[in-house]
């Protein structure tokens, strides 16, 4: 009997024990239009990374703590999201409206996605309920700098050779 009770522990503990690993993510997610241009930045952790680059040359930095359901809410959709094979749909005069654009690295894979006024809804929805996410939470100024060089590439387009930007300034 008392072997009995032992085995029934035992087999608990290793039931419970066995959860599959959760994915570790590296998420950058991009949001530009008329009014507003930022980076959330999120990777598996409670800490989501609010970068603000709305005005020229601009670039601060912000942090706040998800709790356990928004964690696990971002988690969730980014372990079953697919992204589409075309990494990228713009219409041909990219000018007024919005643009996202989403980066996920996870297990050695890299997935990218710009959207400008078209593309997947799964991705107009979720790059919504991010900006909510934003709204919703209290940002604490750091002067953590954030890795944006992958997003970046996708979202800023280079300069031409020999531009020079006329400031009016004296």
């Amino acid at each position: 009997m008392k072997s009995m009770r032992i085995s029934i522990i035992a087999l608990f503990l290793i039931l419970v024990g066995c959860k599959s690993p959760q994915k570790e993510h590296d998420f950058t997610f991009f949001k530009w239009n008329i009014h507003e241009s930022y980076y959330l930045k999120f990777n598996s952790s409670d800490t989501l990374y609010y970068v603000n680059v709305y005005g020229y040359n601009k670039e601060e930095t912000f942090f706040t703590i998800l709790n356990r359901e928004e964690k696990e809410r971002i988690q969730n959709i980014l372990d079953t999201i697919t992204f589409p094979k075309e990494e990228s749909f713009e219409n041909s005069k990219v000018e007024d409206g919005e643009t996202n654009a989403f980066v996920l690295k996870s297990e050695q894979k890299f997935k990218k996605l710009k959207i400008h006024e078209s593309g997947p809804k799964q991705f107009w929805l979720f790059g919504k309920s991010l900006n909510q996410l934003k709204i919703n939470h209290q940002f604490v100024k750091t002067n953590k700098k954030i890795d944006l060089k992958e997003i970046k590439k996708m979202v800023i387009m280079p300069m031409p050779p020999g531009f020079v930007i006329d400031t009016l300034a004296d």
